[in-house]
């Protein structure tokens, strides 16, 4: 058990750890990789912290606190890293720091509860860890499945199901155990077998994430300079020019304005395969999500109404609502994002500059 536990446990360590260092080294720039470092760094503390005791037990007092406390936010991180992987705009918000706060601030109370031998904090500490996690983890299953019909980048909406669901159900079987051992006995150690079967769990995520993301140039053994590849320009196979040609024509034609337009009633309304129709707006016009495909007529609708001086009582509801929004908060959000300030200001700012200026108008 010993030596299968120490096998398995220093392997995944070894590829996390070389991961991480790869992520920083050739991608830091972007924030998927920096998020992918930390995920490897706060796993790694956690294989660390849930050695067998006669492992553990050999590190300095400071040293085994020192990977306590960075193996804490192992889930969030998991979290944050499938966001940023499935949402192109995402971005480390109010609210994520404010999970990852609440996750310290749970597991720190139990470690605080447990040195005061106040059981009930204790338990109040570790109940609140777990309903982050169950929380997280259920956010990125349904981030992953809410944006499978939208995504347009083939690749990634290959992998949004099985990884997503690979990574929950890991995760899943490893809170579960540690639920049940802290119910069943609260203040010992793991048992061998159980700090064994976690990383048992563990490690094919671990060699999987590994072999998805790092990678060997064949260059490389003959001392070759790999030229970096060139951004290749959205264009329109020609094969596709008449499918293409449907496709402006009916969003030209107002085809946008229908409210919970999909990818796939729009593939039907012109008659073009639904796998095709998402080449087309891929690889040929280079929208990644076909909600921003739909946000470029959208808001062109919209900017053309909040600009007429003679609609300028319409509400912005209304104008969200004919533009095919459901709503008006994810109409805001999408004008805000393009524009920089709300519809409201956008019309009252270029209302303002036309009363100003008389020629303008």
């Amino acid at each position: 058990m010993l030596i299968l536990d120490a096998a398995l446990r220093f392997s995944a360590i070894t590829l996390l750890c070389l991961t991480g260092v790869l992520a920083l080294r050739d991608a830091r720039r972007l924030l998927q990789a920096r998020l992918a470092a930390a995920l490897c760094l706060v796993l790694s503390a956690m294989l660390v912290n849930t050695m067998m005791p006669s492992m553990y037990g050999q590190f300095p007092r400071e040293v085994a606190y020192l990977f306590w406390f960075l193996h804490i936010p192992n889930l969030v991180m998991l979290w944050l890293f499938g966001l940023s992987l499935y949402q192109d705009d995402f971005r480390l918000g109010r609210l994520h720091w404010g999970v990852l706060a609440a996750t310290y601030i749970a597991l720190m109370s139990t470690q605080v509860s447990l040195q005061l031998d106040w059981n009930p904090g204790r338990y109040l500490g570790y109940a609140a860890n777990r309903i982050i996690a169950f929380g997280a983890l259920a956010h990125l299953l349904w981030t992953a499945i809410s944006g499978f019909s939208d995504d347009l980048v083939e690749r990634r909406r290959r992998t949004r199901l099985w990884f997503t669901l690979g990574v929950a159900v890991t995760a899943l079987l490893v809170i579960t155990g540690e639920t049940a051992k802290f119910i069943l006995y609260p203040l010992t150690d793991d048992p061998a077998w159980m700090s064994t079967l976690r990383v048992v769990t563990i490690w094919p995520m671990i060699m999987f994430g590994s072999l998805w993301f790092l990678r060997i140039n064949p260059e490389d053994f003959k001392f070759e300079t790999v030229t970096p590849a060139q951004p290749v320009a959205p264009a329109i196979d020609p094969k596709d020019s008449a499918s293409h040609a449907r496709l402006i024509s009916a969003m030209e034609d107002g085809a946008f304005l229908q409210q919970g337009l999909t990818i796939a009633s729009l593939a039907r309304k012109i008659e073009v395969p639904e796998h095709q129709l998402r080449a087309i707006i891929n690889q040929g016009l280079g929208y990644r999500n076909f909600a921003s495909f739909l946000n470029h007529y959208r808001l062109g609708y919209a900017k053309t109404v909040l600009e007429d001086p003679e609609r300028a009582r319409l509400p912005v509801l209304t104008i969200a609502m004919d533009a095919g929004y459901n709503s008006l908060a994810p109409f805001n959000r999408a004008f805000k994002a393009s524009e920089g300030v709300t519809p409201s200001e956008y019309r009252a700012r270029v209302l303002g500059a036309r009363m100003s200026d008389p020629e303008k108008s």
